[in-house]
């Protein structure tokens, strides 16, 4: 009997430092904060980014116009459920107008959202 509740106990602690090992390896990462110093904006990198992600064929308005091109709101079906791609736009409120470089570097980078959390599951 005793010998059983040693191999339980150990097979308790190998999946709790597993699960945390786990938890650790996964977790979300951000850059550095000087990650952009020394850098400065280029419009045409940008927009050739831009064009090669994609960006705009899942973050396009489903009733597009020039001012909400990047308003977001196309639904995509998943085996979780509905995922709807969010505003991308420079609208201060409902888009990514107040984010800091940084922050979207990190978006697009890292994954991860300006509050510190994973961006799933566009951003795995």
């Amino acid at each position: 009997m005793r010998s059983m509740r040693s191999i339980v106990f150990k097979a308790l602690l190998l999946g709790g430092a597993l699960c945390a090992a786990g938890l650790f390896v996964t977790r979300p990462q951000r850059l550095a904060p000087n990650a952009l110093a020394g850098t400065s904006p280029d419009e045409a990198r940008g927009a050739l980014v831009f064009a090669a992600m994609g960006c705009a064929s899942c973050h396009i308005a489903p009733e597009t116009d020039a001012e909400n091109v990047l308003a977001g709101g196309k639904s995509f079906q998943t085996d979780f459920g509905t995922f709807y791609a969010p505003n991308i736009s420079t609208d201060l409120t409902y888009g990514i107008g107040s984010w800091s470089d940084l922050d979207i570097a990190n978006a697009v980078l890292k994954g991860t959202s300006p509050d510190g959390q994973h961006y799933y599951p566009a951003f795995p």
